[in-house]
């Protein structure tokens, strides 16, 4: 009794502290809790009449339902104490509890005190028990109930007192409208009837028969029994089980013990006889469904663990060692064999058995309970100030969760699953799995009609799509390769971790001109060359990056509408009419034009979008220009809107736009040059690197050409200087090891900075090199690539003469033709 009453509270005390370790972090541990902390509140907020009153979902019977007594409480108690706390508390209260009600039903089971505190460590300890007991999830309250239906159940088989059943009954109704393990109890209990009454049973097995045949019939013939029990068969979580999982999960020990104490537990009686077949259906039915390995399976196997241990295998560890080591021969041999007689040797190993299920148990609660990851909480905190809160926000099925939790709108799927059976009427399991699937198909569909209409048969807002689920290719190259240029999604926010986009089920802007320009005049290799890159909404490389190319799409405003002075073809002016106006709606509400993988609202994009619209009638160039001021420093331009040092590149290739677009402030375009000249070396490179010299020079060229600061053509002229040594007779780059490493775009620049720079030597070389050598076949942005070989060659020759260099270069070099 002392021993008891000493080691029952300490083993609550561990057990109570263990459960506080998943929430060390002060987060949620798992996707589910978001789930049920966000019931739980909106309870509190909306009461209870928001409960369904489907009776089947109020139990659990449903496929997608959930019982709801167990947010009930938790919204009772948040009502008292109004704290997020609560729900790092309130599990490890309910887990520390489940630990003690099972401990009264090993107790009830085995009449004896230490074997019930033995069988209890080994559960309370078992990774998955501490999984399912640590958490705010209904399972924990669930186990709870389940330890004293059991210890009431064992009870009444004990007594067969009918008067005991009332207890049973009470609890079991509890548990019913709790979570839905109530099933998985039944289930173990008519296995340990089955054990219990075998005699009955073999005597009246006709009766048996009879039985179970009626309860097929009543399976395939009533609909309702056919649908529930069918609903929650398919519903259970069905993946293969590797052995491992086993040890990882139930506990080594538990399982290793367990095992091995199947027979000597089966000759015991016939309630322990029932554990056994509890035990091992459990198993196996855990190696197609991981629900009845975890934890239930672990239940039986800690109780028959722990009398085994007692009953046979400590009092057998000291004979044994003196047994093995009898036959030591040798140097130290007495030694050894005198070691192994001592008691204290025996007791090592039985702690080493005791301690390895603890040290298990801590070590799963530290890695095997996860905390998701909120990858980017500026976006959630964006979707719950800026939508409505009845919106509903496709996302990827996981992301859901979260999405839920923390801004309190729907998704698809997790809302269709989950919440429309517990507030309403629970979805069939196909209906669920339609969700599931439909939300597949407009993130992974090119298929766009289809797309728009399944985001409209949900009613979608918004689409939401962070970095990890950018990387998942058949969304990056589905939804998210489309959703930059098609006027159905208006982008409202991007950081470069996230991106959200509204729906727009009836664009105003919509598809107009959805095939390429048909011109067959003197530029047709380049117009034949620019449509073939033509979507229906813009213009879009052949690569992976993002889709939207604003600042490529608004110099083919610039070189269309040179095109249709020099022609009077009508279809440039449309298209250029076209790109303004598509330019102008995908535009951010801030005036920015963003870009990137996920896009980023780069400064440097939207100076490169303006630079060609400067002189031309377009609607978003005020909140642009707006926007470019306000990201304007003394000493520095800001990359991103949270940038606050820039970058000297950045600075270099913003210096000669701002100039141009007449928004420099004289005291940043002084600090800015001065740096840049100061960061030149003595050789005229910038850090002995080539892509940043050309870069920086190009750029100070630029600068150049607007304001005839001549320190700067300095410069210039010893980068190229520079330049020159970097690049053999033929013109071709030291550097390129291979052929084409280089874009020939980044030739262009170097010819452009050789004519500000007067190396025409240079200069002529280089541009014999582009002549003989381009291949738009070999460009990895081959759009990008001729687009800016126009914008160089546009200021080093005018952008007419530019129009004829490509033009003649793509008629020596055409793309590969394809319909």
């Amino acid at each position: 009794m002392k021993k008891e009453s000493l080691y029952l509270p300490l083993l609550l005390i561990a057990s109570f502290i263990l459960r506080l370790i998943p929430h060390r972090t002060l987060l949620l541990a798992t996707y589910d809790e978001y789930l049920h902390k966000d019931i739980t509140l909106r309870i509190v907020h909306y009461g209870l009449d928001s409960i369904s009153k489907d009776i089947p979902s109020l139990l659990g019977l449903r496929a997608y339902s959930y019982p709801p007594l167990f947010h009930i409480i938790g919204a009772a108690f948040y009502r008292i104490f109004s704290s997020d706390y609560l729900f790092f508390i309130l599990p490890a209260i309910y887990g520390t509890l489940a630990v003690f009600g099972f401990y009264l039903a090993f107790k009830e089971l085995m009449g004896d005190k230490k074997r019930a505190l033995l069988a209890t460590t080994l559960l309370a300890f078992a990774p998955n028990f501490i999984y399912r007991t640590s958490l705010y999830i209904p399972e924990n309250l669930g186990l709870f109930f389940f330890s004293l239906s059991m210890l009431f159940g064992i009870r009444f088989l004990k007594s067969k007192r009918l008067k005991d059943l009332i207890p049973l009954a009470l609890v079991f109704a509890l548990y019913m409208v709790t979570h839905r393990g109530w099933i998985f109890f039944a289930l173990a209990s008519l296995i340990v009837l089955v054990s219990y009454w075998w005699g009955s049973i073999k005597r009246h097995l006709h009766y048996f028969v009879a039985l179970a045949v009626i309860a097929l019939i009543a399976y395939t013939q009533v609909s309702f029994i056919h649908s529930t029990l069918g609903e929650l068969a398919l519903r259970l979580q069905r993946s293969e089980v590797s052995f491992l999982g086993y040890f990882k999960w139930i506990g080594v020990v538990q399982l290793v013990f367990g095992a091995i104490a199947s027979p000597y537990y089966f000759r015991r009686d016939s309630i322990r006889r029932g554990f056994v077949l509890w035990a091992w259906a459990f198993i196996f039915a855990g190696g197609v469904s991981f629900r009845f390995r975890d934890p239930y399976a672990a239940i039986p196997l800690s109780a028959m663990a722990a009398e085994y241990l007692i009953d046979v295998a400590f009092p057998v560890i000291g004979p044994a060692l003196r047994k093995a080591f009898d036959g030591v021969r040798g140097f130290g041999a007495e030694w050894i064999q005198s070691v192994s007689r001592k008691k204290w040797l025996a007791s090592l190993v039985v702690l080493l058995i005791l301690v390895s299920p603890l040290a298990q148990g801590v070590y799963g609660a530290y890695k095997y309970i996860e905390a998701p990851t909120v990858s980017d909480k500026e976006a959630y905190e964006w979707i719950a100030q800026n939508t409505p809160e009845n919106a509903t926000i496709l996302v990827w099925w996981d992301m859901g969760y979260l999405l839920i939790g923390n801004t309190k709108r729907k998704d698809v799927v997790i809302w269709k699953k989950v919440y429309q059976g517990f507030f309403g009427e629970a979805p069939t399991v196909q209906e669920a799995t339609q969700a599931y699937f439909d939300h597949v198909v407009m993130f992974s569909s090119n298929q766009r009609k289809w797309a728009y209409y399944l985001m409209k048969k949900y009613n979608v807002s918004y689409i939401f799509v962070d970095r990890k689920r950018y990387s998942y290719g058949f969304i990056r190259y589905g939804l998210m390769e489309y959703a930059p240029y098609d006027t159905h999604f208006k982008l409202e926010f991007c950081n470069g971790g996230s991106v959200i986009y509204r729906f727009i089920p009836e664009p105003t802007l919509k598809m107009e001109q959805p095939f390429p320009v048909n011109y067959t005049g003197n530029y047709y290799p380049l117009v034949n060359f620019l449509e073939k890159f033509w979507t229906g909404y813009n213009y879009a490389d052949f690569d992976s990056r993002y889709k939207a190319y604003f600042n490529l799409n608004a110099w083919m405003v610039d070189l269309y509408s040179r095109l249709y002075q020099r022609t009077g073809d009508e279809d440039f002016k449309s298209r250029v009419d076209w790109l303004l106006r598509w330019l102008s709606y995908k535009q951010m509400e801030n005036g920015a034009f963003p870009w990137g993988i996920p896009p980023n609202d780069f400064t440097l994009y939207t100076a490169y979008t303006l630079e060609p619209l400067k002189d031309v009638n377009f609607d978003g160039k005020e909140k642009s220009l707006s926007l470019l001021d306000s990201r304007e420093r003394e000493d520095y331009f800001m990359t991103t809107p949270k940038d606050s040092r820039g970058g000297m590149v950045t600075n270099a290739l913003m210096l000669p736009i701002y100039k141009e677009l007449g928004i420099l402030n004289s005291t940043t375009e002084k600090n800015i040059v001065g740096q840049l000249l100061k960061e030149q070396k003595g050789d005229g490179s910038w850090n002995d690197n080539l892509g940043t010299t050309i870069a920086v020079a190009s750029s100070l060229a630029r600068y150049y050409q607007l304001t005839g600061n001549e320190s700067v053509l300095d410069s210039v002229k010893k980068a190229a200087q520079w330049m020159t040594g970097e690049q053999e007779d033929s013109g071709k780059l030291k550097a390129e090891k291979y052929e084409y490493a280089y874009s020939r775009a980044t030739y262009a620049q170097m010819v452009y900075i050789y004519h500000v720079a007067g190396l025409s030597d240079a200069e002529e070389r280089t541009l014999r090199f582009i002549e003989e050598t381009f291949n738009p076949n070999r460009e990895v942005h081959p759009l990008d690539a001729v687009l800016t070989m126009y914008r160089y060659f546009g200021y080093a020759y005018g952008n007419d003469r530019a129009i004829d260099m490509l033009n003649e270069l793509l008629r020596a070099h055409p793309l590969l033709e394809f319909d």
